[in-house]
Parts: structure tokens; C-alpha cells; sequence
């Protein structure tokens, strides 16, 4: 109240008690409302693992211009001239994600096969442009990559392990655009020895050892 008496004294000053009177008389005193409510999150989780879902392969500088194709390993190797590339990549629009929802994790999940003799570290870099089973070394090396990975990963030097890649952040960003489903290169950066070769189990695989990707996800 001590508020509205200056307004009518401050008023009055200027054009005069009489008119303030009408003025003040004449005006409504409203009020903000906040509003209190709450928005029910819906929370989920889908796995890839349907082997129409996968593409990978794996590319040779030793036969830069033949495509290794779908194979039954992807093989990842380092060694100056003898290095090997594994691509992956999974359609998750059997997810049916709207593309207002969200990833809150994705893991890739692979199976090693024949693990290297020494415990590796591999770099997870995504892919921006298409390619498809029949990638070459060559075509590879005109390919686009992200300008940062999206992790590492260490193989361990046990078979059958699987193991469990974070891609998250490149999961999240395919779900608002679906069309950008190129999936990622993995390389060893640092091997020179062909004892350090990993393979992973394929798409060819069978279903519980095969690549997959888990998305919890909330829309």
C-alpha cells in the first residue's frame, strides 16, 4: 500500500489532488501468476542387433582398391603399410525415435574375436559421408570424418570379450537427423607389430555375438 500512496501523491503534484483522485480511482491493480505443474518424461530402450540393421566392413592399405566386403571378422591393424580400418554403422529407424527425443546413452557393443597380444587402444571417429560394404582403402581415404572422436577404447587381450563403446553423443545428434547415418571409423593409431592385430565378430555372427547398440532413451 505504501507503494500505491506515492503514485497518488506523486500524481496529485503534477496535474492536481482532483484529477489524481479520478486517475487513481480509475485504475485496476492485477497480479502475475506462476503456473505449477509437471511433464511426464517417457523412458526406453532399444537394441539393434537384427543383422539388416548392421553394415560393416573393413578396409587394406595392402589391397588399397579391393573391397573386403561384409566378411565374418573386421579387422583392425595398425602397422605401417599393412593398416586396417573397421567401418560400422546400424539404422536405428526400427527405434522409431520421434526426433524430439533424446539419447541419454548409447553403447556400441562389439565382440572381440582373437584378441590382440597386447592390450590396445582404439579411436572411435565418425563418418559424414556415405559408403557402404563395398569400401575400399582408396575410397576410404576420400571419405569425411569428424574433426574430433567420439572416444577410445581399450580391447583388453581376451576372446569372446565384449566389449562396450560410448557413442552417445553421435547417437543423440542421428535421432534429430536420421539421415545422417554414417557410423563410424575405428583404427589402432599406434600398433607397428601384426602381433597387435584385433578382429571382431561381424553382422555375420550370430545374434548374441554379433555387433549391437543399446539406446536408453527418454521422448
Amino acid at each position: 500500500m505504501r507503494y500505491w500512496k506515492w503514485i497518488v501523491v506523486l500524481v496529485a503534484a503534477t496535474i492536481g489532488a482532483s484529477t489524481a483522485v479520478g486517475f487513481a480511482a480509475s485504475l485496476n491493480v492485477g497480479s502475475w501468476h506462476l503456473w505449477g505443474g509437471s511433464q511426464t518424461l517417457t523412458k526406453g530402450t532399444c537394441t539393434v542387433t537384427a543383422a539388416a540393421a548392421i553394415t560393416d566392413t573393413y578396409v587394406r592399405e595392402s589391397s588399397p582398391t579391393t573391397a573386403s566386403g561384409s566378411l565374418s571378422t573386421a579387422i583392425i591393424r595398425a602397422d605401417s603399410g599393412q593398416r586396417e580400418w573397421m567401418f560400422i554403422r546400424f539404422d536405428i529407424s526400427s527405434c522409431a525415435l520421434p526426433q524430439t527425443g533424446g539419447a541419454d546413452t548409447a553403447t556400441m557393443k562389439l565382440v572381440v574375436k582373437n584378441a590382440a597380444n597386447n592390450n590396445r587402444t582404439l579411436t572411435v571417429t565418425p563418418v559424414l559421408t556415405s559408403w557402404d560394404g563395398t569400401l575400399t582403402w582408396n575410397q576410404a581415404q576420400a571419405l569425411s570424418y569428424g574433426s574430433a572422436a567420439t572416444t577410445t577404447f581399450t580391447t583388453g587381450t581376451t576372446n569372446g570379450a565384449t566389449l562396450s563403446v560410448p557413442v552417445t553423443v553421435d547417437i543423440d545428434a542421428l535421432i534429430k537427423n536420421p539421415s545422417a547415418s554414417y557410423g563410424w571409423r575405428i583404427v589402432d593409431n599406434g600398433s607397428t607389430s601384426s602381433a597387435n592385430t584385433t578382429t571382431f565378430n561381424s553382422v555375420e555372427a550370430s545374434a548374441g555375438s554379433r555387433p549391437q547398440l543399446v539406446i536408453n532413451y527418454e521422448t
